[in-house]
């Protein structure tokens, strides 16, 4: 018997999941067992009674599996051990190992549940699409107050590159965005920056006027919120901008600076062009790095975020380098503005693993990257299908079971290559944005991947919006169609997915949420496929159903319902 085993009794593997309800998980060799118990009882319950509850399959990659299940005592303590079968032979897996007649003293201990143990995410974010936009190159609707030199919408990108988009811009083309479906709209920062992507921060007080200043942010968090959407801040906390005050002060009087602990200095005087202290990425002087483990600098940017959170209404933030970011710094930040809006939604930039900032008192969700690679290695087919789901579910693993409906999947955004430009081809384009559209998770659609906007590398991935374009694309009415089934039926917001392997160039699924199951399939090779997969009843596609064959055209995607 194979007794690769994994269990711990805290983080992924036990975890509370209400006030008297434990998650325990237990991972073990691919198909090693045929069923898997959970023992359980009160911490302090010395009797010889116990409950005994199956442990469900969750998900399997190319290794392992990684099985759950909710246990409930009402005392909120807890203590268990898990029985692990394989055809006649059984083996008893405690907190000392494998025993084959345990004994309390050898059970797992979770000692109590206390309520702030119980993992909080915004329930309203759940599922939702986000809709990334750089604001300068979304659309310039008040030229009043463009900055000199902006470009027209047909000129690409430099460095330096204006386009004159503000807040103005976006108010105006609301209803396009909320077209798509869209909930959540994540804005590039808004603070006084001396760049286009103002991502070096001069001062966090002051909203940026180039885009219509506080006023106009006011009006844009204002309308959204009447037509029903959100508005996230990005963040910027690693660093800010050469021209700071503070990192001014410290250029000026050296040693003798209140804010030199406020930085990683090296030595003075200070060298702005060698950059002889620590910075964005080590490799950008302009963007000196913050110690963010110092208090001082902590009260200090906290308080920013808490400002603009109750001066704007503000619904969330998405933390920009978050993994770069002191720990401390991101507890502070969330027990803070958790206070001010219990259900403001924390998105972290993490594009490795993130298991480090998702034990709950840091964010409620990560730009899921992983998703992105493995996505672009089946469109390119360096990997099939069935290697598509293992990589996905490898990365799941490391997570608790709520966090899989926020997972943030993109195919792209403003430090990527776009996605169009990667695989050229449009169809598949349109199909993987289809994909991420009805998955788990919290699909991101980065500005203009909508109407398939080209752009390579960093800055040409940044190029202003073409809403010339916007009614050539007759594939663009398929992300207005998916966003409103994605509205429409809660399975594909909050449901399970359960992977349904058929062909290597084939990725279908099903959702499935109280009694509404869907099931998706998505053909990406470029030859009509007959598949045999359950439902009853095309919803979405141009495909057919004969008896209980399903046939699907050529880069074609279809959503049927099953009764």
């Amino acid at each position: 018997m194979n007794i690769d085993i994994t269990h711990y009794s805290e983080h992924i593997y036990a975890y509370p999941v209400g006030k008297d309800e434990l998650n325990v998980r237990i991972k073990v060799r691919k198909r090693a067992f045929d069923k898997i118990f959970v023992y359980y009882k009160n911490l302090y319950d010395h009797t010889e009674n116990i409950s005994k509850k199956e442990l469900n399959l969750l998900l399997e990659d190319q290794y392992y599996a990684l099985y759950e299940a909710v246990i409930k005592v009402k005392e909120r303590r807890f203590k268990y051990y898990f029985e692990l079968l394989k055809g006649e032979e059984k083996i008893n897996y405690t907190a000392d190992g494998i025993i084959e007649k345990p004994k309390q003293m050898n059970y797992f201990y979770y000692p109590v549940i206390n309520d702030d143990d119980i993992l909080e995410l915004p329930k309203w974010a759940e599922g939702e699409i986000i809709y990334q936009i750089l604001i300068d190159r979304f659309f310039d609707a008040n030229p009043n107050n463009n900055p000199e030199g902006v470009k027209t919408v047909t000129e690409l990108p430099d460095r330096s590159t204006y386009y004159g988009g503000d807040f103005e811009g976006i108010i105006e083309k609301l209803d396009y965005i909320k077209s798509l479906g869209t909930k959540i709209i994540y804005l590039s920062p808004v603070f006084l920056s001396p760049t286009y992507h103002k991502y070096d921060i001069k001062d966090y007080y002051k909203i940026e006027e180039i885009y219509g200043g506080e006023e106009g942010l006011k009006a844009l968090v204002d309308n959204a919120h009447q037509k029903g959407m959100k508005i996230v801040l990005d963040c910027v906390y690693n660093h800010c901008s050469v021209e700071h005050e503070y990192f001014q002060d410290v250029i000026k009087n050296e040693g003798k600076s209140r804010y030199k602990d406020w930085f990683y200095l090296e030595d003075f005087p200070i060298d702005t062009e060698s950059g002889n202290y620590d910075s964005f990425g080590g490799l950008v002087p302009s963007m000196p790095r913050f110690n963010t483990v110092n208090q001082e600098v902590i009260d200090y940017l906290v308080d920013v975020a808490v400002y603009w959170t109750k001066k704007l209404n503000i619904d969330g933030w998405r933390l920009d380098v978050c993994d770069e970011v002191s720990c401390r710094l991101w507890r502070e930040f969330r027990r803070r503005l958790k206070e001010v809006n219990p259900e403001i939604l924390i998105i972290g930039e993490v594009w490795n693993h993130a298991t480090k900032w998702m034990s709950g008192d840091q964010v409620d969700t990560v730009t899921n990257y992983k998703y992105r690679k493995w996505l672009l290695d089946f469109l390119t087919e360096k990997i099939t299908s069935k290697e598509f789901w293992e990589k996905i579910n490898t990365n799941k693993m490391l997570y608790k079971t709520p966090h899989y409906n926020y997972l943030v999947n993109l195919v792209g955004s403003h430090d990527t290559i776009r996605l169009k430009t990667f695989i050229e081809d449009e169809n598949l384009h349109y199909l993987s944005l289809a994909l991420t559209l009805t998955l788990d998770g919290m699909p991101l659609i980065y500005y203009g991947d909508e109407i398939a906007l080209e752009g390579d590398e960093d800055p040409d991935n940044r190029r202003a919006f073409r809403w010339d374009l916007v009614n050539t694309k007759q594939k663009l009415e398929l992300i207005k169609d998916l966003g409103k089934l994605r509205n429409t039926h809660q399975a594909l917001k909050k449901g399970n997915t359960f992977p349904i392997i058929t062909d290597d160039r084939i990725i279908a699924f099903q959702r499935r949420f109280l009694d509404e199951a869907l099931t998706v399939v998505i053909n990406f090779s470029n030859e009509s496929k007959t598949l045999q997969v359950k439902g009853d009843e095309i919803i979405y596609g141009d495909a057919k159903l004969v008896n209980s064959n399903l046939i699907v055209n050529k880069e074609s995607m279809v959503i049927l319902k099953n009764k």
